[in-house]
């Protein structure tokens, strides 16, 4: 099962930032920062990735910075100042605070808040007033502090989602949220890459709208989707979304309701299994990472409809058994974490056909057992 999401469109395009100190790295951290969650070691590893190094990851000093047991979802607020890490197997959420120079991960305090049980997803709205938490039969929902990115719960502190959650987004007006469930299958083990299940197709998105004022959710409706929905993306644009399963399924957003449609194709094959995807900034291309066959793949997003190529315009390997993908801040730069690999891929983009190339070096080190990734986002 993969577990991460998150809302799909970060940016950063920072000046370089000196480190400080005896903490400070061999080499100067600079913005956009990158952190990856390692539910083996239970910590959160710590990259720069600076456009004078051209997006390549450099770890920061120290490396990595500790979470509760069994860290999956991670999400940054839309300002780059907090950090917030569903750990599954404590019911709770970490946070944290970015010093914005260095790019190191500090525990707010408290350094966590309760959350559901099972809690495997995270995500912000945003304008960052609120965040939602995926837990295996609900979502915890809470009000963000302007002032500290603490965590408060909201009232009520949680409503009710589908059986066997797995994937959440919010649509770029903030307006609407969007939940993969899966009532008909069997409860996955944490990380499978397994094949998905092989019962009738019962899986659902659960569709909300979000309080302008409060924050709150109210369910809207459903949607029928694909059994064992591992990943949402919706374009910057807010017209289209698709879902990441054995095939990637695409769907037209009402832009008055928020309600989904089925495109045409309602599919797109992926060979190997999707099991994340990610958008460029610009909305012209979408990535995919399928995890039978340990490959990224390009497809162009159709300007007028809103649907995905049939076949894939680029691809390239990754490492063992792909997990999380997140694109840089400026759409120029791909990243790829292992479940099993103690190593992440990293990938140019280029930012006028959108083909995808391995850096020099392809992988960079990262403790085994890496799932959710997230980058901090444009300023």
């Amino acid at each position: 099962m993969k577990h991460r999401t998150s809302l799909i469109m970060l940016g950063l395009a920072a000046l370089p930032l000196a480190g400080c100190g005896a903490n400070s790295p061999a080499t100067t951290a600079a913005a956009p920062f990158v952190y990856a969650v390692n539910t083996k070691s239970n910590e959160i590893s710590q990259y720069s990735a600076s456009p004078s190094d051209f997006g390549a990851l450099k770890p920061l000093a120290p490396a990595t910075v500790p979470t509760g047991p069994f860290p999956y979802g991670i999400a940054i607020d839309p300002h780059g100042n907090s950090v917030y890490v569903a750990d599954v197997d404590a019911n709770e959420v970490s946070q944290y605070t970015i010093n914005q120079t260095t790019g190191q991960l500090t525990p707010k305090t408290p350094a966590t808040v309760a959350a559901g049980r099972g809690s495997v997803e995270v995500t912000v709205t945003p304008n960052g007033e609120s965040a939602y938490v995926v837990d295996r039969n609900a979502i915890s929902q809470y009000s963000i502090n302007p002032t500290t990115g603490k965590l408060i719960p909201k009232s009520p502190s949680m409503v009710a989602t589908g059986r066997n959650a797995e994937a959440i987004a919010i649509s770029p007006n903030g307006k609407y949220v969007y939940v993969s469930n899966c009532p008909g299958c069997a409860e996955r083990l944490r990380g499978s890459h397994s094949a998905s299940p092989s019962k009738p197709p019962t899986a659902t998105i659960w569709e909300y709208r979000i309080n302008q004022h409060t924050g709150a959710l109210s369910r809207l409706g459903t949607v029928a989707t694909g059994t064992g929905a591992n990943a949402i993306a919706i374009t910057p644009n807010g017209r289209s979304l698709y879902v990441a399963v054995a095939a990637v399924w695409q769907y037209t957003i009402n832009p008055t309701t928020g309600k989904l449609t089925p495109k045409s194709p309602a599919t797109v094959a992926a060979p190997g299994t999707a099991h994340d995807i990610a958008i460029t900034p610009d909305g012209k291309n979408a990535y995919v990472v399928t995890v039978a066959n340990n490959t990224i793949s390009q497809y162009r997003i159709n300007p007028r409809t809103g649907a995905l190529s049939s076949k894939p315009a680029s691809t390239a390997h990754t490492v063992l058994h792909p997990e999380a993908l997140k694109l840089a801040p400026d759409g120029h730069s791909a990243y790829v974490t292992s479940e099993n690999n103690g190593e992440l891929s990293q990938y140019t983009l280029n930012p006028t056909t959108g083909r995808i190339t391995p850096k020099s070096p392809a992988t960079v080190p990262t403790a085994s057992g890496s799932l959710g990734l997230a980058t901090t986002p444009e300023r």
